[in-house]
């Protein structure tokens, strides 16, 4: 996978979504192209797939106006039509109606109620998708400086702010996805980077806005951090102090949310989980490198997801993206690949100023 790396010059959302969309016109449109390959194969009829686009456009417009502004400027600056910029962003919410996906392990160790969390997260997707990726930075108009890595056409995913506070984000699945227009939930971690500074600040906007679909966002601030489980039918957060560690894959931790559990077949949700819960002491690594060098040497499949070549196309995931949070630096570290491939890949750092 590439990750390629963008800056933003001003703080109009719209025109730096048009300076966004016209440099990366190109990926935008393949990534529109895949995303309908991929509900094609899934059976997701086209129209059920316009209409959660349109939906999840409103929800932006009244919740975070900012957001929907770029997706305008993205939109015209790539000659993409609006709905299909909106297509990107909402992927999870139209995923949420179809064939479940897997996605990601996160792990998460405060060591003092003074220091940084140290981080560590895959991103597993699938094979054909989103081989073109994207690390960017902007400021919002009040002055907070974001980095954050996400797909093309998604407003962020994994990132961090200079207020302190960093997310990690991994898919889940309820009962009650689809069952409600709502928010696309990677507007949702758009909306704590650039607005919270705290857990309670982070949890308070999840609670906030209406969801259509389901995921956790491990937020971590300096001395603590706490899984934020959200789903159209409610949202659970789940605190990790001074001293502890916090794993998180794919299925519900906590026990009211876990009762709406709708697993993906042939989940490897538990099994990674469990990789991550019996080698918890890897986390208090200092080094994010060795950190995750360390989970990557790991036996047994552990949390480096491999594709099936015997699985159908629309059913193969990998670990393409590995990435530790630094909030004393407001900074990224990653390298674009599995925990296992860390010694021969490059290791980056992306800070957001």
């Amino acid at each position: 996978m590439i990750v390629h790396e963008w800056s933003a010059e001003g703080t109009d959302a719209e025109a730096e979504g048009r300076r966004l969309g016209a440099a990366w016109a190109p990926q935008l449109h393949a990534a529109v192209a895949s995303y309908r390959t991929l509900f094609e194969q899934s059976g997701v009829d086209a129209g059920m797939v316009g209409e959660i686009a349109r939906e999840c456009g409103e929800a932006t417009e009244q919740f975070a106006p900012e957001v929907a502004a770029e997706f305008r400027g993205v939109a015209d600056g790539s000659g993409l039509d609006p709905e299909a910029v909106l297509l990107l962003t909402s992927r999870t919410e139209v995923l949420a109606r179809m064939t479940p996906s897997m996605e990601c392990s996160t792990i998460v160790h405060v060591p003092a109620a003074d220091a940084a969390p140290r981080t560590l997260q895959t991103w597993d997707w699938h094979e054909t998708l989103s081989n073109e990726t994207l690390v960017r930075r902007w400021r919002t108009s009040t002055g907070t400086r974001v980095a954050a890595f996400c797909e093309f056409g998604q407003p962020a995913k994994i990132g961090v702010n200079d207020r302190g506070l960093g997310v990690h984000f991994n898919i889940l699945h309820h009962r009650s996805d689809g069952s409600r227009v709502g928010v696309p939930v990677h507007v949702l971690s758009r909306m704590i980077l650039d607005r919270a500074s705290t857990l309670d600040e982070a949890a308070a906007l999840a609670r906030a806005v209406p969801l259509a679909a389901s995921s956790v966002l491990t937020v971590v601030v300096q001395g603590a951090a706490a899984a934020i489980e959200v789903t159209p039918d409610g949202v659970a957060v789940l605190p990790v102090g001074a001293g502890d560690s916090l794993a998180h894959t794919n299925h519900f931790l906590d026990a009211h949310l876990a009762a709406g559990e709708c697993s993906p077949y042939e989940t490897t949700s538990v099994p990674r989980y469990e990789c991550l819960v019996d080698n918890a002491a890897l986390a208090r690594i200092v080094a994010p490198r060795e950190r995750a060098r360390a989970f990557g040497a790991v036996s047994g499949p552990g949390i480096s997801v491999r594709a099936r070549a015997e699985q159908p196309e629309h059913l193969r995931w990998e670990t393409k993206l590995t990435v530790a949070i630094d909030v004393d630096a407001a900074a990224l570290e990653f390298a674009a690949g599995a925990p296992a491939d860390v010694d021969s890949l490059p290791w980056r750092r992306f800070a957001a100023r």
